[in-house]
């Protein structure tokens, strides 16, 4: 498992958010649908971020476990796979209490942040 955890880290950390997934969605390049996506994604990131943030500063692993549940879902639409499989193996530890992973899980979380800023 350790192992397992170790190359999703490493895969995670070259991978690069994208929005295939919307394009496909609508079948075309609908910009104005691609506008509203974003926006939405945007402020429902930023919300998620700020509640993982504060239950992890106030040592609330669990509770940072249930964010890091809807935040993987946001990873896998913006094309992140081994985000979305290093985001699972974080909530997993996270519900028993482990907060090892948070600051690889952090890095994922800027990256995502970073993408959002620009698009």
């Amino acid at each position: 498992m350790r192992a397992l955890i170790m190359d999703v880290q490493e895969e995670y950390l070259r991978e690069v958010p994208n929005l295939d997934y919307v394009v496909d969605l609508v079948g075309t390049q609908d910009f104005e649908f691609k506008q509203k996506f974003v926006a939405i994604m945007k402020t429902e990131f930023r919300w998620d971020l700020g509640k993982y943030l504060y239950h992890i500063k106030i040592d609330e692993p669990r509770a940072a476990a249930e964010i890091v549940h809807k935040l993987k879902y946001k990873f896998s639409v913006l094309g992140m796979k081994k985000g979305f499989d290093f985001a699972e193996a974080h909530k997993e530890r996270l519900e028993v209490g482990d907060t090892s992973l948070d600051p690889d899980f952090k890095v994922l979380l800027k990256t995502v942040t970073r993408f959002l800023d620009t698009v």
